[in-house]
């Protein structure tokens, strides 16, 4: 099927341009600049890690090229060579939770060799399971769970919530911040309003163009009332080369094990993003394409954390504006992908990217993620609701959104492996989903159509109620 035959409910195409369609690099340049700009967390988690541990400015700057890199090399596996799907790999907020609770548990940064090397063997273990022996995989056989509107409608919600905080909190900022107050909220209110009329244009090229144009009328605003300093971009160097493991290598079985099933929400994601944007461009989704998905960034991972980046999992912005410009083209991400690693050798570049205003990153952050947290609902229009889905969905939802609000006294009061998971609203929801739909009593047909990852392919729970 082509993106031009590929429709939503209301019969309007998905796509202009499909996932397996070209397009020139004057086109898909800037486009692959969006990509970037949209990615939130990437011009956040190193300057946090940089603060936590006290590392000079220089190190810092490492950790953001090193961050880039990883990114880059992820998202050119998994659109190029596995998985072959237009998604974008950005840092995890679960993997990074764990790099700094880990790397705190010895002094100096000894800590950050144990985090990062325990993390490379667990993503390689992952990438293990990947791979199919006599043509069945674990990773195969989750995939045919995660495809199913309920499952896949609640996983797209929970993501957006653990994503929730880089979005309209940062867009506010603190009280100790410059430009708090109406500068940051007007710059994101400006940002965000040009974003959203831009999107609705009827001109494909400004579609495509219409994150580029809101960052840059939102930093002009912000510029105007609130200078920015330059400065650093000057003084720092033009090239930085990756090291093999900056912070030592060791690993410890006991983080082997928590990163282990933290990346089991980042695979379930990955599986569900792809079922999600195989939908909209008529693709099938089969359980050996997903496996190839999750071996692209588990493999990706690997290598990020041997050069010390945080990068782990398909962004979700990135999937918003696939919907947004209506542009599935992986030569878009594959282009994204370069510019990441250019950027990453280049620290000139990375200084440009980090003094980007804040507010106006997160304004455009709680737009995208608006548009694919309402996916989930649509995704969720699409089952026939009894009392057994109303259980596991209401649950699952409620567990994983109450995690969001634990105390953090409770929290302190337990062991390390169960903090690290109740912090995380998807890995809570995930599993909670995963098991009750294994364990409740009663399954029946819970579609109307097709399962999530294809028009064609008939969901777990249609074949089992067919049997």
């Amino acid at each position: 099927m082509s993106a031009s035959e590929a429709t939503v409910a209301s019969g309007r195409p998905v796509f202009e341009i499909g996932i397996n369609e070209k397009i020139s690099f004057k086109n898909a340049i800037p486009m692959g600049f969006q990509n970037v700009f949209v990615m939130t967390g990437i011009f956040v988690f190193p300057s946090i890690m940089g603060r936590t541990f006290n590392l000079p400015p220089e190190t810092i700057a490492y950790l953001y090229g090193a961050t880039f890199i990883g990114c880059g090399v992820t998202s050119l596996l998994i659109s190029m060579l596995f998985g072959k799907m237009p998604l974008v790999a950005g840092p995890y907020a679960g993997i990074f939770t764990a790099l700094l609770a880990f790397g705190k548990m010895q002094p100096g940064t000894t800590g950050l060799g144990v985090a990062y090397g325990s993390l490379c063997v667990a993503s390689l273990a992952w990438c293990l399971v990947s791979i199919p022996i006599k043509g069945v995989s674990l990773v195969g056989l989750l995939s045919k769970v995660v495809r199913t509107p309920v499952i896949a409608g609640v996983i797209v919600m929970l993501v957006m919530m653990q994503v929730a905080d880089l979005a309209f909190p940062h867009w506010l900022g603190k009280p100790t911040d410059k430009s708090f107050g109406l500068v940051n909220f007007g710059a994101g209110l400006v940002t965000a309003l040009t974003l959203m009329v831009l999107i609705c244009s009827k001109k494909p090229i400004v579609r495509r163009l219409a994150l580029l144009i809101a960052l840059v009328v939102g930093t002009a605003v912000f510029e105007v009332f609130s200078p920015i300093n330059f400065g650093l971009v000057g003084k720092s160097p033009w090239l930085v080369l990756p090291k093999i493991f900056p912070f030592g290598f060791s690993f410890n079985v006991e983080y082997c094990v928590v990163y282990f099933v933290i990346l089991v929400a980042v695979n379930v994601q990955t599986m569900t993003l792809m079922g999600v944007v195989g939908e909209w461009g008529g693709e099938v989704m089969t359980p050996g394409r997903l496996s190839q998905g999750v071996l692209a960034m588990m493999l990706g991972s690997a290598i990020g954390s041997v050069i010390g980046a945080v990068t782990n999992l398909p962004y979700p912005a990135n999937v918003a504006i696939l919907r947004s410009t209506r542009v599935a083209s992986r030569w878009v991400t594959m282009t994204t992908g370069v510019i990441l690693i250019c950027m990453g050798f280049c620290t000139k570049i990375d200084y440009i990217f980090v003094l980007l205003p804040t507010p106006v990153l997160s304004a455009v952050g709680t737009v995208l993620f608006g548009i694919v947290f309402v996916h989930g609902v649509e995704l969720l229009a699409k089952v026939e609701w009894d009392e057994r889905s109303l259980a596991i969905a209401g649950f699952s939802l409620m567990l994983g959104f109450g995690s969001l609000f634990v105390e953090p006294e409770t929290l302190k009061a337990m062991p390390l492996f169960i903090r690290l998971l109740l912090g995380q609203p998807i890995i809570v929801g995930v599993f909670s989903v995963l098991f009750l739909t294994a364990v409740l009593p009663g399954a029946k047909r819970i579609t109307k159509g097709a399962a999530v990852g294809g028009p064609h392919e008939p969901s777990a729970a249609s074949s089992h109620h067919a049997a």
